[in-house]
């Protein structure tokens, strides 16, 4: 496999359990997943910190210049040692697709997009779990709502967007991890 892949879906699929499933069958693909790095960085009490933790406290997207900053610095990492990558959570909305697929081209590396579909039901009650375990507070009912809306609203024509490019795969995330998993290396060719 010698494409970079990127897995959107919505909140709660599962997309960061089927990438750590996934790393051991493409060894020379890096992780990079921008709510962990966005929660790392607001766990500081800094300028940039209490920025991002407001913002995502209050469920709403972090800004782009932030984002694509933090994407940037992850492909060029990837380029400088001759990795692939795989991104979890971005790109989310149309301007951030506009910025990967113009950064994409120039780096002159080849993408899928992994499409983990989950009916919003599903994901509110996955989320719902997670809270339970994780604490986080960015999963509330409200805040959940909040970004499942905008996953529709915004998310879901960025992959529609990416489908008529021809590349996307769809994975059927309503099932268990094992079986997403061999669904998600089927149509990856593994």
């Amino acid at each position: 496999m010698n494409k970079d892949l990127v897995f959107l879906g919505i909140q709660g699929c599962g997309k960061g359990t089927q990438v750590k499933a996934l790393l051991e069958a493409v060894p020379n693909h890096l992780y990079y997943e921008m709510g962990q790095t966005l929660r790392a960085l607001m766990s500081n009490s800094n300028l940039i910190g209490n920025y991002i933790k407001d913002v995502v406290d209050n469920g709403k997207m972090v800004d782009n210049f932030i984002t694509h900053d933090l994407i940037s610095a992850s492909l060029q990492i990837c380029q400088n040692n001759g990795k692939n990558i795989i991104i979890d959570g971005f790109p989310r909305v149309m301007e951030q697709a506009d910025f990967f697929i113009d950064t994409m081209t120039k780096l002159q590396r080849d993408y899928i997009i992994v499409h983990f579909e989950l009916s919003k039901e599903k994901a509110l009650e996955r989320m719902m779990k997670r809270a339970e375990i994780e604490g986080r507070k960015d999963d509330t009912p409200a805040i959940m709502e909040q970004r499942i809306s905008i996953f529709m609203n915004e998310t879901m024509p960025v992959i529609e967007r990416f489908a008529a490019m021809g590349k996307v795969i769809t994975i059927n995330a309503d099932g268990d991890i094992a079986t997403i998993q061999a669904e998600l290396r089927s149509k990856l060719g593994l």
